[in-house]
């Protein structure tokens, strides 16, 4: 059985990529028993969503436009942050807050 912090990041990884039929059952189980995964699985979808509609209008302005540096911070940060889910999958049950 999943707890809601598992339950959440599969969601979440539902999103990117097809989880597999084991960890797609486990977390279908989870959200039938669980209301606030439940709610926290729609939002996701929600917030997927709006942030595509947004994006492509967004992509489609001309007048928005990033500085070199602010697009540099943007992937560093993006970068930091892939390393830091990397380490998270690697090692699960460590606390990365601390």
């Amino acid at each position: 059985m999943l707890d809601c912090r598992h339950a959440t990041f599969l969601a979440s990884q539902s999103l990117e990529k097809r989880l597999p039929f084991r960890q797609r059952m486990a977390l279908r189980l989870h959200l039938m028993m669980c209301d606030a995964c439940t709610q926290f699985t729609r939002q996701l979808h929600l917030l997927r969503t709006a942030l595509g509609q947004f994006g492509r209008q967004v992509e489609n302005d001309e007048n928005l436009v990033l500085s070199k540096q602010a697009r540099e911070r943007i992937a560093q940060a993006v970068t930091a942050q892939a390393r830091q889910n990397d380490e998270a999958r690697r090692n699960p049950n460590h606390d990365s807050t601390n």
